[in-house]
């Protein structure tokens, strides 16, 4: 255990889980400031944010799989949230990305995703709620703070994008339909989360068959 304790890894992973405890209080405590003031150097942090949103919204939809003895629970309530939530934020930093790329704004890559890492911070505490509150047996409640943490995603997409001087320069696209699109897109692919979650829900509950079709 000792040996295990003083291992390089083991000591690599507490000192990124530290700094990313106060990164994490920091961003929860002020967002908006947090993210203005990041440095590309935190770019590790945005990142596990990133996971830690998918990892928890999965977790959701297990629990509520579990507790309305749903089988199987493990697929359609874990596996499948967990790829949506993880295509939808990958797909909104990338439109973010092709958007400022389209607006000839010059920018970092890695300090956009510090950024937009850093506003997923109180999504991770609102689900961490909604989560505690769906094991309470507080269903509206909770549901109602799992919407609220969705909605907050488009809110750090749009706040992250709107730091940099967007319309400044003659795009292919103008810059209000640039927007628009990152943000229908994103929205469609949570969408189908929902979608998806609840049919599997309902095959579940209706013939215990696969929600993956076989």
């Amino acid at each position: 255990m000792n040996m295990l304790l003083k291992d390089e890894r083991v000591q690599q992973a507490k000192k990124v889980s530290k700094q990313y405890f106060n990164f994490f209080l920091g961003a929860l405590l002020h967002p908006y400031r947090s993210m203005r003031t990041v440095e590309e150097e935190q770019t590790l942090n945005g990142i596990i944010s990133m996971a830690l949103t998918a990892l928890f919204s999965s977790f959701y939809f297990l629990f509520w799989f579990m507790k309305w003895d749903i089988s199987p629970a493990f697929g359609p309530g874990f596996i499948k949230p967990l790829l949506f939530t993880a295509v939808g934020i990958a797909v909104a930093y990338s439109l973010m990305y092709a958007v400022l790329r389209m607006e000839k704004v010059s920018f970092a890559p890695k300090l956009l995703l510090a950024r937009f890492g850093t506003l997923l911070v109180p999504v991770i505490a609102i689900l961490l709620l909604s989560i505690f509150f769906l094991v309470c047996s507080l269903f509206t409640f909770s549901l109602s703070l799992l919407v609220l943490s969705y909605l907050f995603i488009f809110v750090a997409i749009n706040a992250v994008l709107f730091q940099y001087p967007l319309g400044h320069s003659a795009g292919p696209i103008d810059t209000l339909f640039s927007v628009f699109i990152v943000n229908a897109v994103t929205a469609y692919i949570f969408y189908k989360l929902i979608t998806s979650v609840v049919v599997g829900a309902i095959g579940g509950i209706m013939s215990g068959i696969s929600p993956f079709g076989f």
